[in-house]
């Protein structure tokens, strides 16, 4: 019970990074869209 009121930052500090993951993740498949739809053009 109490390294939970000593460590407050812990979760926000986990849901910053799962959604930065996600970010990440989301703009890596555009990124892949984008070439693939570049390369099938050509």
């Amino acid at each position: 019970m109490n390294f939970a009121s000593n460590l407050p930052e812990q979760p926000t500090n986990y849901e910053s990074k799962l959604y930065s993951g996600l970010q990440n993740t989301k703009n890596f498949i555009k990124s892949l869209m984008y070439l693939t739809k570049k390369v099938f053009m050509l």
